[in-house]
């Protein structure tokens, strides 16, 4: 995982306020991926029922991060591949 992946999920982390362990954060290859995993630790921890907004508010801190158009995060876009994260 390079350093923008890393400071990527570290952001999500702290937004969100879930651990993302790093052989997790690994296997996160999409956004679609690190969506589903965001819902499913924020459900496990009983904090949401729906995944409304979540999508939304994981958009934005892509596009602040990785520098990148809100159009480009849909959830096929790989973050490394078509993201230009390292």
């Amino acid at each position: 995982m390079g350093l923008d992946t890393v400071e990527l999920v570290i952001r999500i982390e702290e937004h969100f306020a879930v651990d993302i362990p790093n052989a997790d954060a690994a296997r996160l290859v999409s956004v679609g991926d690190l969506h589903e995993y965001i819902v499913k630790a924020l459900r496990k921890q009983g904090r949401i029922e729906s995944s409304a907004g979540v999508y939304e508010q994981l958009r934005d801190i892509v596009c602040d991060q990785l520098g990148v158009k809100p159009e480009d995060v849909i959830p096929s876009a790989r973050i490394v591949d078509d993201l230009g994260a390292d």
